[in-house]
């Protein structure tokens, strides 16, 4: 009996203890927490340490602090590529983690901080290709977030990450949505996002612009609704005066829907003091933006991307757009040869655009000039230039010739701009019907867009038809993209059925 009474004793203290060490640790979202995360977010990096650092001697216990340090790190590594860097952070990983588990505190900001700092470094470790313990982490992530749905049904901040990992679920090649058991559909993730679109700043808390920048890139890239995607986040107020990533947001957004001029000013005037971390690629998309439009001095700001990025993504197609500058600005073969034979050497080749820059300069086909500013025009939402263009470059393109193939393909992408798709479908259809016999993306993309058009038509028998042909081309450039944007096309198709 006495035996069984010090057992008892002994595990009441240890339980007790244990109690008394987890009610130590919490997660709470203070405002000292919202100030430091505001300045993570903002890329102000030594404000941000230097208030986390307040926050350990103030709150110690306070396990919130955790998940802004991880958004530090995260965003050094993304926008910087430095592999050093990542190797010398990526024990932060790890040792939060364990944190986490250590303190066991029952709560569901426990597993959802967890998951948000894996997710976030299966993100940057894609940076580096490092895809298969990306992809492992991605499952680690979705499992923990589904649990906690389970358990806490009620915390709807679950959906934010969740709402990325449905839609993008049907973009996984099949074998690894077998093996790692990673389900959903655009569907899916747009209606757990839109649930959270619809919480005030006040609720939403520090997550307000995340939730809008993922909602916004569902609704662009997933659902091809550019427009609404743009008319959302323009109203969403986010901070463009003292916040870099809201500016690359927005400028992304607007120039994916024509707003090119609108892009171009929120680049121009984006926040640029010591006090924020470098981000060069910004410098970059302003220059294509620039070059967009044909506007002198434009290679000035690519260039400074060029000299100062100090990662590997990018770097080909900064130069490709460099030869381009030459090219439709100055006339300068000599100059266009030069800066597309860097295109084969420097950086890497993992996104299909420096996979493109670097086909560009192995095949030694200059562009022709003309067709070269009608493209550039068309990206930047100058359709009716485009068009005026071409119209009186017409005779310059011999029938046949591939030339004439992206004459045709241009003037599809101008005439579906234009809100004229009858004649879209006509080009593109002659485009496909000649030049399928070409590796270039052409056709590839003509019959993309004509299952678009079918799509948004509402002849989903045809749209399918058009968008299963695209699936079958294999062009040497953007065939990634292309295949992805015809693989949601026909997942939205079948929800809709």
């Amino acid at each position: 009996m006495k035996i069984s009474l010090n057992k008892l004793i002994m595990t009441s203290l240890l339980l007790l203890c244990s109690l008394l060490i987890s009610a130590q640790y919490r997660f709470e979202i203070t405002p000292d927490i919202e100030e430091a995360y505001d300045y993570a977010m903002s890329l102000r990096k030594t404000e941000a340490k230097k208030k986390l650092q307040y926050i350990k001697t103030a709150d110690p216990n306070n396990l919130m602090v955790l998940l802004v340090e991880n958004y530090l790190d995260f965003f050094e590594i993304f926008i910087n590529e430095d592999e050093s860097q990542f190797d010398e952070l990526e024990r932060n990983k790890k040792q939060r983690l364990q944190q986490i588990e250590n303190a066991k505190v029952k709560s569901p900001y426990s597993r959802f901080v967890k998951a948000e700092i894996i997710l976030q470094w299966a993100l940057a470790r894609m940076k580096f290709n490092q895809r298969f313990t990306a992809a492992q982490e991605i499952y680690s992530a979705y499992n923990l977030l589904e649990k906690n749905v389970a358990i806490y049904p009620e915390f709807l901040l679950n959906k934010k990450s969740l709402s990325i990992l449905y839609a993008l679920a049907e973009s996984l090649p099949g074998i690894v949505r077998k093996v790692f058991g990673v389900d959903g559909s655009i569907q899916r993730g747009t209606e757990e996002i839109v649930l959270l679109t619809k919480l005030d700043r006040d609720v939403a808390s520090v997550f307000y612009d995340e939730i809008s920048t993922i909602y916004a890139y569902i609704l662009s890239f997933q659902n091809n609704d550019k427009h609404n995607a743009w008319t959302f986040i323009k109203d969403r107020n986010m901070n463009i005066e003292n916040n870099p990533l809201a500016c690359f947001v927005l400028a992304n957004i607007a120039q994916k829907n024509g707003l090119n001029d609108k892009a171009i000013d929120i680049l121009s005037n984006r926040p640029n003091g010591d006090n924020y971390e470098k981000f060069y690629y910004l410098d970059f998309l302003l220059g294509k933006s620039k070059l967009y439009r044909l506007e002198k001095g434009a290679d000035e700001h690519i260039k400074v991307f060029i000299d100062n990025f100090r990662g590997e993504h990018f770097i080909k197609e900064a130069y490709q757009k460099l030869a381009w500058y030459e090219l439709v600005m100055n006339n300068n073969f000599v100059a266009y040869k030069k800066y597309i034979e860097y295109c084969m050497d420097s950086g890497s080749d993992l996104v299909d655009e420096d996979k493109q820059a670097k086909r560009e300069a192995k095949s030694k086909h200059v562009p022709h000039p003309d067709l070269l500013k009608a493209r550039l025009l068309y990206d930047g939402g100058y359709y009716q230039r485009a068009y005026r263009l071409l119209i009186t470059k017409a005779y310059l393109f011999q029938k046949g010739s591939i030339e004439n193939i992206e004459y045709n393909y241009r003037m599809g992408r101008i005439s579906q701009a234009l809100n004229n798709p009858r004649d879209a479908i006509q080009k593109y259809g002659y485009v496909i019907n000649i030049g399928n016999k070409y590796k270039s993306y052409y056709a590839c993309n003509s019959a993309l867009q004509i299952g678009l058009i079918y799509e948004s038509q509402s002849d989903y028998r045809k749209a399918k038809e058009y968008l299963k042909k695209c699936l079958k081309m294999s062009p040497d450039e953007y065939k990634n993209g292309l295949h992805q944007k015809a693989k949601s096309a026909l997942e939205r198709i079948d929800e809709k059925e």
